[in-house]
């Protein structure tokens, strides 16, 4: 193979990690906005900055993933904590276990109280028979139909960021009064300190991206690759939450203003704009998204688990059973309302992840790369 070829074939493969990462982060927890405003926006004038900022940290723990990941052949979670957190490895890999399961079904949670949160807004249904609807759709789509979720999930990341885009610009122009506001008294809602630690929490709960980021890596096998995925990753990811965030905060007087404004800050924002095709098109985008991020972290977990225990089922009554136990629960929470569930389950999330995986990812992980460079000097 020439080096042009060579060169085209290293970008595209460091362009589709990227956006692996792309299409985990903008879940359905990103594409309603109640994320961004949770974590960033509701903080004021950091928002402007902040999210840039957290992005670069965690393109910055995902290159060290990579690298670790690429070093050692390790492109499964527990491979990758193994040498991530020895000598102590049985202790990480017994973490990472516990922090896929929960993030799985607080994940879950949320798709599931966003899909009951989209059929309350659009059509006045009860928010929690709209969970339950939305709850027995991902259970139906996980036993049945996972496979093609997970083939039409590259497509509805594709159709969020257009829509998004389609947004933005008019979004982004309806809110620009209340953004020239922010920027001129630079008011601070709480303390600065207070926005960075939640930017943290917001990089601690992302951090477990790291896990399908690290399982598609195969083929980033140079550092060099590596570094141009993470580029690429935090490019993208880094330019869609900065601008989303300045354009709910640019309408964020607007949106306290309504009962259940904050939500789903950008559904809200499409009603603003009063361009109905726009409006549904972007319900019917968000909808999917909730199943693609609901049937594929519920899958991921029956994946995981389906070896594990009752052995006298067959494999398909272990998976219906792993699937239907992990939804009742998903919504079960997912009662507790969408916000609640980005706040306090995801900022939990993130409080341990913070010390337990950001920390080592950013500091631990570069130094043992380092040693093994020194060690291996013809590994690229």
């Amino acid at each position: 193979m020439d080096k042009d070829n060579l060169g085209k074939s290293g970008l595209a493969t460091m362009f589709s990690v990227a956006a692996v990462w792309f299409g985990t982060h903008v879940g359905g927890g990103f594409a309603t906005g109640n994320q961004t405003v949770q974590y960033f926006v509701k903080f004021g004038y950091t928002a402007l900055f902040m999210p840039a900022i957290i992005i670069i940290l965690l393109g910055w723990c995902y290159y060290n993933g990579a690298v670790m990941a690429k070093n050692h052949k390790a492109f499964r979670y527990d491979e990758l904590a193994h040498h991530l957190y020895a000598p102590f490895s049985t202790a990480g890999k017994l973490f990472f276990d516990i922090a896929f399961f929960v993030l799985v079904v607080v994940g879950a949670g949320i798709a599931i109280a966003g899909g009951g949160k989209l059929f309350a807004s659009l059509w006045g249904l009860n928010f929690y028979l709209g969970c339950i609807i939305t709850g027995a759709i991902f259970f139906i789509l996980t036993i049945f139909g996972a496979g093609l979720v997970r083939k039409a999930s590259t497509v509805i990341t594709v159709m969020i960021l257009v829509c998004l885009i389609a947004l933005l610009i008019p979004g982004l122009s309806l809110g620009s009064q209340g953004l020239k506001e922010v920027i001129s008294t630079k008011h601070v809602e709480g303390s600065v300190f207070s926005a960075i630690w939640n930017g943290l929490l917001y990089a601690g709960f992302q951090s477990l991206v790291v896990a399908s980021i690290i399982s598609t890596s195969q083929l980033l096998d140079t550092t060099k690759k590596c570094r141009g995925f993470a580029i690429i990753g935090t490019i993208i990811n880094g330019l869609m939450t900065a601008l989303c965030a300045i354009m709910i905060l640019g309408n964020f007087a607007a949106l306290s203003q309504l009962d259940d404004g904050m939500s789903l800050p950008i559904f809200n924002i499409a009603k603003f704009l009063n361009r109905p095709v726009l409006l549904y098109a972007y319900s019917l985008i968000l909808f999917s998204a909730f199943v693609s991020t609901g049937v594929g972290v519920v899958f991921g977990l029956v994946t995981r688990f389906e070896k594990v225990g009752l052995q006298s089922l067959s494999l398909e009554q272990r998976r219906i059973i792993i699937s239907l136990v992990s939804i009742v629960l998903a919504t079960l929470l997912s009662f507790a309302g969408l916000t609640k569930l980005i706040a306090v389950g995801y900022g939990w999330i993130g409080r341990v992840c913070v010390f337990l995986l950001v920390i080592p990812l950013a500091i631990v992980a570069p130094i043992k790369n380092a040693k093994f460079k020194k060690e291996h000097p013809e590994v690229e």
